[in-house]
């Protein structure tokens, strides 16, 4: 996911705050308008990456699973999502990748501010991936949700993106019982087949923060690291309070409690993380059980119950709604 080259007219401004706004996240669909510039072909697969069937370790919570119909104010009716927090190989991918119809217009779903965008990038030939490193069309903006600062990141749109950095973006209209109306935020762009991609698609990610994009590449090594990754885009719709408030887990009072048959906070923030409602009498035994669900789920060398810090280390890795102390 390369944001910069030689080619790219990428610009850069700074930001004292978000504007905050109405909600809204959309996809338009097969039947959506197209530039007189471009061709409407087929939604493609993603980036460089062959859709397979759902990995064991995209739990619900951490991912909408590959293959999932997906909405959003950002565009107009329904598109498939083919890639998730994961690809089916298991590599990190920290994104939607939605296929759309070439040219299907993007709108706003959130009110914000434009703080960066890359323009001029041809759309590939048909059957053409240029690779990695290839440089893409895409837009990043920054949203305040809940009084934080959010950015997301559409990537791999046609080239013509009517926008600017530092412009203002509004959300989509609200009906009479307070949803989205698709397709009446602000135009952003048209998708496109930009940069390291097989076909027709939107790469959707967003991130805590609303660090600027340099000319050099990626964004700063903050906004791009894992934990400042969102791992669902609809958090700019839905607003999950677990995505702030982390859970943090404490290994040594965990395997204690383990030891003990007991329960404990480690217990409970473990069971928040991981979206287990039980915390009835029987929770430990069920506590167990999860440990052994949580191990089978990410391909961990063993599925006994024990919660040892290893493992709990790489569960985090695997989502950001838990960390390990």
């Amino acid at each position: 996911m390369n944001l910069g080259s030689s080619r790219s007219k990428a610009v850069t401004i700074g930001l004292a705050a978000a504007v905050a706004g109405g909600l809204a996240l959309g996809i338009p669909v097969a039947n959506a308008d197209t530039p007189a510039s471009v061709n409407p072909s087929a939604p493609g697969v993603g980036d460089g990456e062959t859709p397979g069937a759902p990995s064991l370790s995209q739990r619900a919570l951490a991912s909408t699973p590959t293959g999932s119909t997906v909405t959003s104010p950002a565009w107009i009716g329904g598109a498939t999502l083919n890639a998730g927090w994961e690809y089916s190989n298991h590599g990190p991918h920290r994104a939607w990748d939605v296929g759309l119809w070439l040219g299907t217009r993007i709108y706003a779903p959130r009110s914000g501010i434009v703080i960066g965008l890359n323009d001029g990038v041809a759309n590939n030939p048909a059957g053409v991936n240029p690779g990695s490193n290839a440089p893409s069309n895409w837009v990043l903006l920054c949203h305040t949700v809940r009084g934080t600062p959010v950015s997301s990141l559409w990537q791999h749109l046609s080239p013509g993106i009517p926008l600017t950095v530092g412009q203002r973006v509004a959300g989509p209209v609200l009906d009479s019982t307070g949803h989205a109306i698709a397709g009446t935020g602000t135009l952003l762009a048209f998708t496109g087949n930009t940069g390291n991609s097989t076909g027709p698609h939107l790469h959707l990610a967003t991130m805590k923060g609303c660090e600027k994009p340099t000319v050099a590449g990626n964004n700063s090594p903050a906004a791009w690291s894992r934990y400042n990754y969102l791992n669902k885009p609809e958090t700019l719709v839905w607003e999950p309070s677990r995505i702030w408030r982390r859970p943090v887990v404490d290994a040594s009072e965990l395997m204690a409690a383990y030891k003990a048959r007991g329960r404990s906070v480690a217990v409970l923030n473990l069971r928040k993380a991981t979206g287990a409602k039980s915390r009835s009498t029987k929770a430990n035994k069920s506590f167990r059980i999860l440990i052994k669900q949580l191990k089978a789920s990410i391909n961990y060398p063993n599925t006994n119950s024990r919660p040892s810090k290893k493992f709990l280390k790489k569960l985090a890795k695997r989502t950001q709604d838990l960390g390990v102390s």
